[in-house]
């Protein structure tokens, strides 16, 4: 039985990609398939509109499978066109940049992936590398000379993976999103957390000639709540969260009937 699948939202060509393909492969059957470009804020989108077009490239001495789709494309091709059994986990990164925040683990390609893996039954990993913006606006990080920026993400990555890939987790931990701080090394400290709430802020920007932009609001560490990915981020901890996709407050739904049935 293959061991994982690997993909992510940012191409194969990105500076994340190879450096956590060569770890996992020192110890896991890895089978990749990425999207053919960057598919960043793709959240869990399904592509429906067009045919899609597959690829199989030879790069870095390793054969990839390359998709124009989305992330979640990737998973259901790999699933159901490419592979004979579903692997043992799927892995989503290493992105460039955070997933933390509900707002950002709903809007994320990367988790997005790891969320249609977990809803065709085969637990996911997504993993993330916090990248400071000054240091993001000075390098190219679809360049392989920047692998070295995610060599300890890859490192973070993998330990967790063999960690958790053979272990059974209670029912509704659906997917584990990993959110690794820039600096952090194998001897750094992992909380188990939760995602915080604030919301994005302003994303969309009116230019003069009438035309609207997207800019992501610069994410800020204040309102740290105990126990939050972002606390947990700001204290230079990897963040590791459970992610179930049941949708429901189990325990609130008897008291939800007492608000509104009763007054139906």
């Amino acid at each position: 039985m293959l061991d994982i699948l690997l993909t992510n939202d940012d191409g194969y060509n990105s500076a994340g990609f190879f450096p956590l393909l060569n770890e996992l492969s020192k110890y896991f059957s890895v089978f990749s398939i990425t999207p053919n470009e960057e598919k960043s804020w793709v959240g869990k989108a399904i592509t429906i509109k067009k045919d899609l077009t597959l690829t199989k490239i030879k790069k870095e001495n390793y054969e990839i499978f390359v998709l124009d789709g989305t992330p979640n494309d990737c998973v259901q091709v790999g699933f159901y066109n490419l592979l004979k059994t579903k692997p043992k986990l799927v892995l989503s990164g290493i992105n460039q940049g955070s997933n933390i925040g509900s707002a950002r683990i709903l809007s994320s390609g990367t988790v997005g992936a790891a969320m249609e893996a977990s809803i065709e039954g085969v637990f996911a990993i997504a993993s993330s590398l916090r990248i400071p913006s000054e240091i993001k606006k000075t390098i190219n990080l679809f360049d392989k000379k920047n692998y070295v920026i995610f060599e300890n993400a890859a490192k973070i990555t993998t330990k967790l993976t063999k960690i958790i890939i053979n272990k059974k987790f209670d029912k509704g931990v659906d997917l584990f999103s990993i959110n690794i701080p820039f600096e952090a090394t194998l001897d750094s400290e992992i909380a188990i957390t939760k995602p915080f709430k604030d919301p994005y802020g302003q994303l969309f920007h009116l230019k003069e000639n009438g035309l609207i932009f997207h800019k992501t609001p610069r994410l800020e560490f204040k309102n740290l709540e105990e126990g939050t990915d972002l606390k947990a981020l700001s204290e230079g901890k990897i963040s590791v969260t459970p992610i179930s996709l049941d949708l429901i407050l189990k325990d609130s739904l008897k008291k939800i009937e007492k608000i509104i049935i009763k007054d139906w």
